[in-house]
């Protein structure tokens, strides 16, 4: 499904451009939890349930660099959609 964008490649539709948004502040929460796996783990899986809601409404765009966890934190249906950025 196509999804329409604006000038610099977010998403028009409010529900996506706000999911897309959440990603970002999510991965920025993570790095802030360093040295506490435990958080890290509960936030990482937020991350995850969250690009799932993303793929589930269609959505197929690409992630800014600062919206990313580390490879090894970033969810297995990340790389499914995006084989390219497996490790």
């Amino acid at each position: 499904m196509v999804h329409l964008i604006d000038d610099i490649g977010l998403p028009i539709d409010p529900a996506l451009r706000r999911l897309e948004f959440s990603l970002g502040r999510i991965a920025g929460r993570w790095r802030g939890a360093r040295g506490d796996a435990q958080a890290q783990a509960r936030i990482a899986e937020e991350y995850r349930l969250t690009l799932l809601h993303l793929y589930e409404l269609g959505w197929d765009a690409e992630l800014h660099p600062e919206a990313l966890l580390p490879d090894r934190f970033m969810p297995e249906e990340f790389y499914q959609h995006n084989p390219a950025y497996r490790p």
